[in-house]
């Protein structure tokens, strides 16, 4: 069977090695076009490109597949029995969809119908769900909203950040990807038609949201937003002139009542800040820009003057 991989992070790319790995063949892998990123702001491939070239399988990197496009007539050449896309980053016109003999099959990383969309991660998180899973989907041309195909979940910790929740897709996937399309390709998979009633929709993250908001957002609200930027993103507010990522926080009750973004150091150099309906966040990691991650604690003893000075986070 030969299985075309459409993907760009490394999520993706995760995926794309289950494929290598597998019996099954990988005639040509599609990605974003190289980008820039990083502080440089220079061009990378994406992790899908790197990944397909260690493995010398050809690359396709259009801006779009239309029908005039050359990638779209490259793939019809290979007649692939299949498509797997994994957070490829393009929506799929309907040619495309109906190329592959098989269809087009997504793994999504939520248990649809909630979370559609392109960050079901991060608002799982943000939301405070307790439950979360990957879905492999029949895909159409609506945005996730194709039959389900196979759905497997597992447990959101209290402490789960993005990265964390991320890994435990990746196993999922790695204990049932291959047998899943094994199934597939025998006929014994069953699609279920995703109930619209209980769908919600998981929009990209606006940079603006990653800002800490101490008057509008509650303490709850805030250590759940940390987690899920975390790392991708990172949670920030400005201490001063300094913009300070919040790296890990925890719901903690303080000895003094605060306004929204004041700040109180305890004996032991514990920082606390006020938030939203006098509820209160203790920071324990944070970094401000252009240094290295630091407790809490060791922030404190480094900057103490400045922040009895400045008084609160703005």
């Amino acid at each position: 069977m030969k299985i075309i991989f459409a993907g760009t992070p490394s999520f993706s790319s995760f995926h794309l090695g289950l494929l290598i790995n597998s019996h099954y063949e990988v005639p040509v892998v599609l990605t974003q076009p190289d980008r820039k990123s990083g502080r440089g702001k220079k061009v990378a491939p994406s992790s899908v490109k790197l990944l397909a070239e260690k493995n010398e399988i050809p690359v396709l990197q259009p801006l779009n597949l239309g029908p005039k496009e050359e990638g779209l007539e490259n793939i019809k050449k290979i007649e692939p029995d299949l498509m797997l896309v994994v957070a490829y980053g393009t929506i799929l016109n309907k040619e495309v969809l109906n190329l592959p003999k098989y269809g087009c099959i997504n793994v999504h990383a939520s248990i649809l119908p909630r979370w559609r969309g392109a960050a079901p991660i991060e608002r799982s998180i943000i939301n405070g769900d307790k439950k979360g899973g990957i879905s492999f989907m029949k895909m159409n041309e609506g945005l996730d909203t194709g039959p389900v195909l196979k759905s497997f979940d597992c447990e959101i910790s209290v402490d789960e950040t993005s990265e964390t929740l991320e890994k435990k897709y990746l196993s999922l996937s790695k204990d049932n990807l291959i047998g899943f399309l094994d199934n597939f390709f025998k006929n014994e998979v069953k699609e279920h038609k995703q109930n619209e009633s209980m769908a919600t929709y998981a929009d990209k993250i606006d940079k603006n949201e990653t800002k800490i908001k101490w008057d509008l957002e509650e303490a709850e609200f805030i250590e759940r937003k940390v987690r899920a930027f975390y790392p991708k993103y990172g949670a920030f507010s400005f201490l001063g002139d300094i913009r300070i990522k919040i790296l890990k926080s925890e719901l903690s009750s303080c000895p003094v009542k605060l306004n929204p973004g004041e700040v109180f150091i305890s004996d032991i150099s514990d920082l606390f800040v006020g938030c939203k309906n006098s509820s209160t966040l203790k920071i324990k990691e944070l970094q401000a820009e252009g240094k290295n991650p630091t407790i809490a604690s060791e922030f404190v003893k480094g900057n103490k003057d400045k922040i009895l000075n400045l008084k609160k986070f703005h």
